[in-house]
């Protein structure tokens, strides 16, 4: 080995352990290893895949007891420093494995350790003796010839070769052997874009004003809050905004929450900019996902719009990042790698040092404060593009009415006056299925399913009961444990879902044609595009669906907006379940009067004097959001406060308490001065997917306080007797505490 290397190299091992490794250089290694390449290394009895992270000169474990890497498998890295960078930002701030962090990077294929997929295009140039033999000819035939002169006026390329390339391939071939061509391969970027200004919108005034302030800072890190209502053409200042940076061979990052907001911004996108978009999201094969990230490395691609995981792709020309409808909790990975997508965008812009744009007619309250504490810039927007006016919000009080399949009598008036004027109405309600609670008529017995604390969902399409927890499905005539009279036979259901509301539709509305949208009714791939087109279509007078339809979409035929239960929001036991029912009726409110004629919205209550609806009918988000900051200041609540979530789980329901319980015990003496801890308590949802759950909360007011806190807490469940007995996450920022 070159003695000039450094000894030792740390490896971030695809493993989900907390902590880097040591190893020596590979036996005879003549080449330097650097920082963003993937090695192979032993790893207890088996071999993993691992990337280099730095070098050093000495380790902590002794020499003899070091393993050599066993293969490189990059000879330059495949990682850039800057993303180097942000992963290591994101281990220390979620306090997270390094090996998931850094697998996050890369693709299926080039985690499994799989070569790294060339778009590099093979040219031939022609050699001396070619052009010798151009010269004197007496051995060349006609193709050949042909060949030797289109490589004499510079590159010879297979594109350039046209419908003659199947001909020429041989002749091409035969030349390289005989010397007369040599070949070399190289990455080709796109041609500098010509952009057809036509294409784009002209802004109006409320929205030229956003532009000049978001283009108040040409180059260097700034964070805008875009907040601009439902409708006031958000999308086309982002349009704007990419068609700078990609003018000037530059790449622009888009983030939006839900594959379902996809296909309408893709092709507004690609109606612009041509071929340089490209879409990521989870209903992508892998092998089309490597694609993706090899064009966005080669700067195939200047636009890359994508759900929460695009945040980690190479972009080497990065110079612009919008995260859309940023307070969506879709943003927030709850499984595995729990990190935020909007806060590593945030953070990704800061380490390049480019602008990043946060856009949202309902902004989260931790956005909100972060403009007050004059670390964002804010911009508004309050008024609707094109002359359209926000919609009419009111609240009908449905106490006492007459309701059927979840409807009121005035609700089924309004629907049927917008039918009659050829206009459309939204029925939202976000509850999948005929309804929530099914139970035995004969002897009260309610279906429950038997490994979460949940109610099993009636869906009567498929004669099932379904669990919208852990995906347990019954038959619904199937004999179940603990009912006493055997098969369901004669049932019940209590409460509303969308399928329910679907069915009723021909009885309450005969003639009016009805579609449902819902995760259940859109399964095969393109059934939601086609249902959107339908509806721009006009051949549809009423939509029936879930959160789905919530936000993103412009449907400008939809005068009406109908919220069917507009309390169950309100009831829920989370401190954020407030700014969550508010940000959610606004955003379907929004589908409602975006065309020429007026919109109305109708929220159906048994409480209609909640507090809450007042703020709704004023259609004044940010007076309801500086309330409910005032309100989480006053009770010491995120985001005046910083959060983390431990949580064990376990398959006997008094282990995860007790571990909980030991942890605490060792940890409050050593605990920093300003950090709370709540609980340990039962999870509101104590028993789901079959295991048991235990939660306990850490806050304080300062955010390196609380790491340090994790630090200290995560050391402790290494010497807790019944560590090993659970199975325990840590959630940093968590956004569900249930």
């Amino acid at each position: 080995m070159n003695g000039s290397f450094p000894r030792f190299l740390k490896v971030a091992v695809f493993a989900p352990l907390r902590s880097f490794f040591d190893y020596l250089y590979p036996t005879h290694s003549t080449d330097a290893i650097a920082p963003g390449c993937r090695v192979m290394v032993p790893f207890g009895r088996s071999t993993r895949i691992g990337m280099v992270v730095g070098a050093a000169e000495t380790s902590h474990i002794d020499k003899p007891k070091l393993k050599a890497i066993c293969e490189v498998l990059d000879l330059t890295p495949i990682i850039d420093p800057s993303l180097l960078s942000l992963a290591a930002w994101a281990i220390d701030y979620y306090h997270c494995p390094p090996g998931e962090v850094y697998e996050a990077l890369l693709p299926g294929e080039l985690r499994r350790g799989n070569a790294l997929r060339t778009s590099e295009k093979e040219f031939w140039k022609i050699t001396e003796s070619g052009k010798k033999m151009l010269v004197t000819g007496h051995k060349l035939g006609p193709r050949q010839r042909e060949t030797l002169l289109r490589a004499s006026d510079g590159e010879l390329s297979r594109d350039a070769l046209g419908s003659e390339r199947v001909t020429l391939n041989r002749v091409i071939a035969d030349c390289t052997r005989r010397g007369w061509l040599y070949s070399m391969r190289r990455a080709v970027l796109p041609d500098p874009l010509v952009i057809p200004y036509d294409n784009f919108l002209a802004l109006n005034p409320a929205q030229t004003a956003a532009m000049t302030h978001l283009q108040g800072i040409k180059t260097g890190y700034r964070t805008h809050l875009l907040h601009g209502v439902t409708g006031s053409g958000k999308t086309e200042i982002y349009l704007h905004l990419v068609r700078d940076v990609v003018a000037v061979g530059g790449q622009a990052l888009i983030l939006i929450p839900e594959i379902g907001l996809t296909e309408q911004l893709v092709k507004r996108f690609e109606a612009r900019f041509g071929t340089l978009v490209a879409v990521l999201h989870s209903g992508l094969g892998e092998r089309a996902r490597a694609e993706v990230w090899q064009r966005c490395k080669t700067q195939e691609i200047r636009v890359l719009l994508g759900t929460r995981s695009a945040v980690w792709l190479p972009l080497p020309e990065l110079r612009l990042i919008v995260v859309d409808e940023e307070h969506d909790q879709s943003y927030k990975q709850q499984e595995g790698l729990r990190y935020s997508a909007r806060d590593i965008a945030v953070v990704r812009a800061h380490r390049v040092g480019i602008p990043i744009v946060l856009g949202s007619a309902t902004p989260s309250l931790e956005s909100l404060l972060n403009c007050d504490r004059g670390k964002y810039q804010y911009v508004a927007i309050p008024s609707r593009a094109a002359g359209a006016t926000l919609p009419r919000i009111q609240v009908l009080d449905i106490r006492g009415l007459h309701v059927e399949a979840g409807l009121s009598e005035p609700l089924q008036a309004a629907i049927k006056l917008r039918a009659s004027r050829g206009e459309q109405s939204l029925i939202f309600l976000n509850r999948r299925g005929f309804a929530p609670v099914v139970l035995c008529h004969r002897c009260g017995w309610i279906a429950s399913c038997p490994r979460c604390d949940a109610r099993l969902v009636i869906h009567k399409e498929e004669q099932q009961l379904r669990c919208h927890h852990c995906g347990t499905a019954r038959n619904l005539k199937a004999r179940f444990a603990g009912h006493p009279c055997g098969e369901l036979t004669t049932f019940a259901s209590v409460g509303v879902g969308t399928e329910q509301l679907e069915s009723a539709m021909p009885i309450l509305f005969p003639g009016l044609r009805a579609i449902r949208i819902d995760r259940d009714s859109m399964t095969r791939k393109g059934e939601l595009e086609r249902a959107f087109e339908t509806i721009n279509a006009g051949d549809v007078d009423i939509l029936v669906g879930t959160q789905m339809i919530a936000k993103g979409h412009d449907f400008s035929r939809v005068t009406l907006v109908g919220i069917v239960d507009g309390d169950s929001g309100l009831l829920a036991t989370d401190f954020r379940a407030e700014e969550r029912f508010v940000q959610l009726i606004m955003q379907v409110a929004g589908r409602a009067g975006r065309g020429i004629n007026s919109g109305e919205v109708l929220i159906q209550s048994h409480h209609p004097h909640h507090p809450a609806f007042e703020y709704l009918k004023r259609g004044d988000y940010r007076e309801f959001a500086d309330h409910a900051l005032r309100e989480r200041s006053a009770a010491e609540l995120p985001p005046e406060t910083t959060l983390a979530l431990l949580r064990a789980e376990a398959t006997e329901r008094p282990i995860p308490l007790r571990f909980l319980q030991q942890l605490v015990a060792t940890l409050k003496p050593l605990l920093p001065a300003g950090v709370t801890l709540g609980g340990p308590i039962p999870a509101l949802m104590e028993r789901r997917i079959g295991k048991f759950r235990a939660n306990l909360l850490l806050t304080s007011h300062d955010r390196a306080t609380l790491s340090e806190a994790i630090t200290l807490m995560l050391r402790q469940i290494d010497h807790c007797p019944l560590a090993r007995k659970v199975r325990w996450s840590l959630d940093v920022d968590a956004q569900e505490i249930a």
